[in-house]
């Protein structure tokens, strides 16, 4: 059964979603095959997705709501492409809560992750405003909420919110600064340096997790945004294991010693 059936299937049933639901699953649907949409789940709430937001929650309430009329809140699921390199730029995204992978694949197979994005961040903001087509694919890595804004209805609301037009400068600035630094790390900075900067600069962004040490992401992953193998992170993770400043478990890493990470980043580890 496709998804295209099933969402048939959902649509044209005259009982409940949930009962619906409930009847795929009886027919050998697991729950995490069903669209994240179609889960009994409480209705988002565009204005207060909007307060909360940093980059939007600044508008005056007045503005919000006006923002809100075209704002569309959306739920998607672990794994789900919201574009792909080459689409055209017809939306803008705010992240509310989950985490959201940029990355760009090649040819051959391979990937490059430009970036792993958490809630209140941001993105497809370039092809939003140059009109171009996208210029990566953005992935879920985990099940996540945002506000969906097209394009046509945000370059009419931005043009007359000049505060809204400064914080997408400042993004674009700071990604780029971003960007750059990390061109210097791997000219300039060994694999284990710039292992440590990761996992540190990962641990910051998850400070607001209850245990903002335990990072989900897999070795893979970081190989990824490294631009190195999996076997070269697997063996300085190991190597940190076995000194306890790091543990691993399928799918996660805890660091249990920041502190000897960032001396090694500063050059002070023996």
């Amino acid at each position: 059964m496709t998804l295209g059936i099933l969402r048939t299937d959902l649509a044209a049933s005259p009982v409940s979603p949930l009962a619906a639901a409930e009847d795929l699953l009886r027919r050998g649907w697991r729950l995490s095959s069903l669209p994240l949409d179609s889960r009994a789940r409480r209705p988002l709430d565009g204005v207060a997705l909007l307060q909360a937001h940093p980059v939007f929650g600044a508008l005056a309430p007045a503005q919000i709501k006006q923002l809100a009329r075209f704002a569309h809140p959306r739920r998607i699921a672990r794994g789900t492409a919201l574009f792909v390199k080459g689409d055209p730029g017809t939306a803008l995204f705010a992240l509310v809560s989950g985490t959201v992978k940029i990355r760009v694949p090649s040819i051959d197979g391979r990937e490059a992750t430009f970036n792993l994005l958490h809630a209140g961040e941001i993105f497809g903001e370039i092809a939003l405003l140059d009109g171009e087509p996208r210029s990566a694919d953005a992935i879920a890595v985990t099940d996540c909420e945002l506000v969906v804004i097209e394009r046509r209805d945000f370059l009419n609301f931005v043009q007359g919110e000049p505060k809204v037009a400064m914080k997408l400068i400042e993004l674009l600035c700071a990604r780029l600064r971003v960007a750059g630094a990390r061109e210097e790390d791997v000219v300039f900075l060994n694999l284990p340096t710039r292992l440590a900067r990761l996992l540190l600069r990962l641990i910051e962004e998850n400070a607001a997790a209850a245990d903002k040490n335990k990072l989900s992401i897999t070795q893979h992953e970081i190989s990824e945004i490294l631009g190195t193998t999996r076997e070269s992170v697997n063996k300085h993770l190991q190597i940190w294991a076995r000194r306890k400043v790091i543990a691993l478990k399928r799918g996660t890493i805890s660091v249990l010693a920041p502190r000897a990470l960032a001396a090694l980043v500063s050059g002070d580890d023996d």
